[in-house]
C-alpha cells in the first residue's frame, strides 16, 4: 500500500515537473509577459516593435502634457519640458521585455507571477536633452528672474557699484532629476521648487545686458505732445556707462570687493527750460500775398487759411497741405471757383486755395524749412511771382514741408482784409540770413516760361553758407 502511494506521488511530481518544463519551454521570450503595463499603457504579449509603437503614441501625449510649475522666490513659472524630457519608448520597451527573458527554469515562475499579480513598469526610461531643457527654462522666464533678483550691484547718483563674487544660477541638472519622477508618474500637477547652485561663469552677457537696460537712458530733447494738445514734454538726460571697462575692472577684483564704475551723463540739446524760454520766440520767415476775386474764391481762401493756421511741426515732422485742408467738397463748406486742369480754366470746389499753399511755400522758403514736395501751376499766378507758387489738388498734388530744426515750428496763417500773411514761428539756432532767388531760364519752347528757384543761405556777415536749387517751374505763356 505504501509503495502504491509513493508511486502516485512520484507520478504527480513527474507530471508537474513535465508541465512546468513545458511552460518554461513554450514561454515566448520575444513577447511581453501577461499584464505588462507602462503606467496606463497595456503592452501585454506584444513584441518589442509593437510595444515600442504603442509607447511612441504615449510619448507624444506625455510631451504635450509635460508643463510643470517651478516656484522661485514666491513666483511660479510655467516650464514646458516635453521637448527636453521625453519618454524613451524604445528603451522602455526593451526594459519591459527583459523581464520575460530570464533563465529557462525561472521562465515559468516569472510567467505565472506576471499572470497572477501583473507586471507594472512605473518607472519608464526618460530621454534627456539638456540643451533643449535650457531653452525651455529661458522661455519660461525663470533664468532671467534668478539673475535679475540677485543684488550684486547698486546704482548711485553718479556710479555703478558692483560687488565681486559668485552669482547663483538655476541648477539645471538637479531640476531635471526632480522633474523626472513626476514625468514617469504623469504627475504634472506637482510644484517643484527651483534649485540653485553657484555660477562659476558669473558675469555673463545677460548679466551685463540687464544692468545696461536698467541704467541706459537715451538723451531726449524737450518737445511737445501732439496727442495731448501739444503739452510740454520734459527733456531727458542721457545715462550710460562703459561696459568693457566695467568688465575689466571686475575681472581684477577679489571676492567681496566692490568696484565703482562712473556713470556717463549726456545733456540733451534742448532742455525743458530752454524750450520754455525759446518756443516759437522767433519769426523764421514770413510772406504776404494780396487776395482778390469773387466771393466764392474768397470763401475758399478763408476756409483753407483757417484749416492751416497754427499747424505745429515737431522736429522731423512734415506738414501736408492736403491733410490739413482735407478734400474740397460742398459738405466741407467749399464753393466752386476758377481752377486750372490740364491748361484749361474750370469751375471746381475749392478754387483759389492754391493761394494759401503758395503763400505757405514762399514763407517756408524764407524760414529755411525743407521742401519735400511742391508743384507749379500751368500758368503764372496773379498773386505771386513765377517760381514761388504751389499748385495743389486733392489726392494728386500736395505741398509737403519738413521741419529740419530740433525745435518745433508753428505755421501761422492770417487772412485779414485783402492780405494773406503766412508766418513761420520757431527758434533761431544761428544768425543765418535767407535769400530766395528766381531765374528765368532759356526755354526749349517759345510757348513755355521756365523759371528756376534757388535758396541762398548766408551768415550775418554775408558769407554764403550754401546755395540750394529748389526746383524748376514750367509755365504756359
Amino acid at each position: 500500500m505504501k509503495i502504491k502511494r509513493s508511486l502516485i506521488v512520484l507520478i504527480i511530481l513527474f507530471l508537474s515537473a513535465g508541465g512546468y518544463t513545458a511552460l518554461c519551454f513554450f514561454a515566448d521570450t520575444d513577447r511581453m509577459l501577461p499584464k505588462t503595463t507602462v503606467n496606463d499603457t497595456d503592452i501585454s504579449n506584444m513584441t518589442l516593435a509593437e510595444a515600442a509603437d504603442a509607447l511612441k503614441k504615449e510619448a507624444a501625449i506625455r510631451s504635450k502634457d509635460s508643463v510643470f510649475t517651478v516656484s522661485y522666490n514666491g513666483s511660479d513659472y510655467a516650464l514646458s519640458a516635453g521637448a527636453a524630457l521625453e519618454l524613451d519608448y524604445n528603451a522602455t520597451a526593451k526594459k519591459a521585455l527583459k523581464k520575460s527573458q530570464t533563465g529557462f527554469l525561472t521562465r515559468g515562475i516569472t510567467w505565472i507571477r506576471s499572470h497572477l499579480s501583473g507586471n507594472p513598469n512605473p518607472h519608464p526610461v526618460i530621454k534627456q536633452d539638456p540643451e533643449a531643457f535650457h531653452i525651455a527654462l529661458k522661455d519660461s522666464g525663470l533664468l532671467d528672474a534668478v539673475l535679475s533678483d540677485q543684488e550684486t550691484y547698486k546704482i548711485t547718483d553718479d556710479q555703478l557699484l558692483i560687488t565681486a563674487g559668485l552669482l547663483k544660477k538655476v541648477d539645471e541638472e538637479k531640476l531635471i532629476s526632480d522633474l523626472i519622477p513626476a514625468i514617469q508618474a504623469e504627475e504634472y500637477w506637482r510644484v517643484t521648487e527651483c534649485p540653485l547652485t553657484s555660477d562659476e561663469a558669473q558675469y555673463t552677457d545677460t548679466y551685463w545686458e540687464n544692468i545696461y537696460k536698467e541704467i541706459h537712458t537715451e538723451a531726449a530733447n524737450a518737445t511737445l505732445d501732439p496727442e495731448h494738445d501739444h503739452k510740454l514734454v520734459n527733456s531727458v538726460t542721457g545715462v550710460d556707462f562703459d561696459i568693457e571697462n566695467a568688465k575689466k575692472a571686475l575681472s581684477k577684483a577679489g571676492d567681496g570687493e566692490t568696484v565703482a564704475i562712473d556713470l556717463i551723463y549726456t545733456e540733451p540739446e534742448i532742455t525743458t527750460q530752454d524750450l520754455k524760454d525759446h518756443l516759437f520766440a522767433d519769426t523764421l520767415g514770413t510772406y504776404t500775398t494780396r487776395v482778390s476775386g469773387p466771393s466764392n474764391r474768397l470763401t475758399n481762401v478763408r476756409l483753407a487759411s483757417e484749416k492751416c493756421n497754427n499747424a505745429i511741426l515737431l522736429a522731423g515732422d512734415t506738414f501736408s497741405f492736403n491733410k490739413a485742408v482735407g478734400e474740397q467738397t460742398a459738405a466741407a463748406g467749399f464753393k466752386t471757383a476758377d481752377a486750372t486742369l490740364d491748361g484749361e480754366i474750370i469751375q471746381a470746389y475749392g478754387g483759389g486755395i492754391c493761394q494759401v499753399s503758395s503763400t505757405i511755400f514762399a514763407a517756408s522758403l524764407y524760414a529755411d524749412l525743407a521742401i519735400e514736395e511742391r508743384w507749379n501751376h500751368d500758368y503764372v499766378s496773379s498773386y505771386i511771382g513765377a517760381g514761388l507758387d504751389s499748385a495743389v489738388a486733392w489726392d494728386a498734388l500736395d505741398l509737403l514741408i519738413g521741419n529740419p530744426s530740433p525745435y518745433p515750428v508753428k505755421i501761422v496763417v492770417d487772412y485779414s482784409g485783402d492780405n494773406l500773411t503766412v508766418t513761420v514761428l520757431g527758434t533761431r539756432t544761428d544768425d543765418s540770413l535767407i535769400e530766395v532767388q528766381t531765374e528765368t531760364l532759356e526755354s526749349s519752347s517759345e510757348e513755355l516760361l521756365e523759371v528756376a528757384t534757388y535758396r541762398n543761405v548766408y551768415t550775418a556777415d554775408k558769407s554764403q553758407m550754401f546755395h540750394e536749387k529748389i526746383g524748376v517751374s514750367s509755365y504756359i505763356k
